[in-house]
């Protein structure tokens, strides 16, 4: 992946990787910036932390930002449990725990969007609101065949097109990626718990699934999607939250905040803002 995008400001502004000790193994994360009510991002199935270095340097300017690597994923354990994603939550609160975390807003793309709405129905307290990014996990139909193809490119020419469905269209960062996505699939472990993943907690919905009580979900929600997303295509309204902002962007695949970085990290900062506003977040709650 490209080096993070920097800005030329206070030490505190640093980017910093780590690791808190949690079951099973380590949970590997970077961190940005201080003060605030904190942001946590959860990148999608397949990434890992460094998916968000386009967002990470601009989303600290009021509030420590970090970004982790689920297990299976990055620097992460390489367990992944069951497999099922709703069992990653309890692990994201022994990350929290483990960096005195009290309360965090979540940004979750993907299937980091499944597991942060799982992580706000485990622990609604901890979860100051909720940004899901092109999320899995809404009951809405999904490219199946996609995932077990990207976790296993033959070769680098199949990794390419992968990552070029994961794009609106063409993109300087189409090769990377491909020579990424064809680097893990050459990790047998890595590939095992990626299976895992898809066949616990994805086969058996790629068609749809049972839709999402929101009434469960009492803190602030907002909802971004790609227009050209092929992966999770742009769900229909009775799928999401009630009341809730649902902003499309334009020109975007499956990777908004990567594809139209600078738009999408200012919806999420102008929204996190106004979530800590009481006043702001009474008016955009579901």
């Amino acid at each position: 992946m490209p080096s993070p995008v920097s800005r030329p400001v206070s030490e505190g502004s640093r980017l910093r990787s780590g690791a808190v000790a949690v079951a099973g193994g380590q949970a590997a994360y970077l961190s940005v910036g201080s003060g605030g009510v904190p942001v946590l991002l959860l990148h999608g199935f397949a990434g890992d932390r460094l998916t968000w270095q386009f967002n990470l340097s601009a989303l600290s300017a009021r509030r420590r930002a970090i970004a982790v690597d689920l297990p299976g994923h990055g620097g992460s354990t390489a367990d992944v449990g069951s497999g099922r994603v709703a069992d990653f939550a309890p692990w994201l609160v022994e990350f929290l725990d483990g960096l005195e975390l009290p309360r965090v807003h979540l940004v979750g793309h993907s299937m980091g969007g499944y597991v942060a709405r799982e992580l706000a129905a485990l622990v609604p307290g901890r979860v100051a609101s909720l940004t899901l990014l092109s999320s899995a996990g809404l009951g809405t139909p999904f490219d199946l065949d996609f995932l077990r193809r990207a976790i296993a490119p033959v070769d680098v020419a199949e990794g390419r097109a992968c990552a070029e469905r994961l794009f609106a269209g063409p993109s300087p960062l189409i090769p990377r990626f491909a020579e990424v996505l064809h680097a893990q699939g050459g990790d047998p472990v890595r590939r095992a718990g990626l299976e895992r993943i898809i066949e616990r907690s994805f086969a058996a919905h790629a068609y749809g699934g049972p839709p999402v009580d929101w009434s469960a979900y009492r803190m602030p929600i907002q909802v971004l999607w790609g227009r050209a997303d092929r992966i999770i295509p742009l769900p229909p309204p009775d799928r999401l939250p009630p009341a809730a902002p649902f902003r499309v962007f334009d020109n975007a695949g499956h990777l908004p905040h990567i594809e139209a970085a600078s738009p999408v990290t200012a919806a999420i900062r102008t929204f996190l803002d106004g979530c800590d506003d009481p006043q702001s977040a009474e008016l955009t709650r579901p």
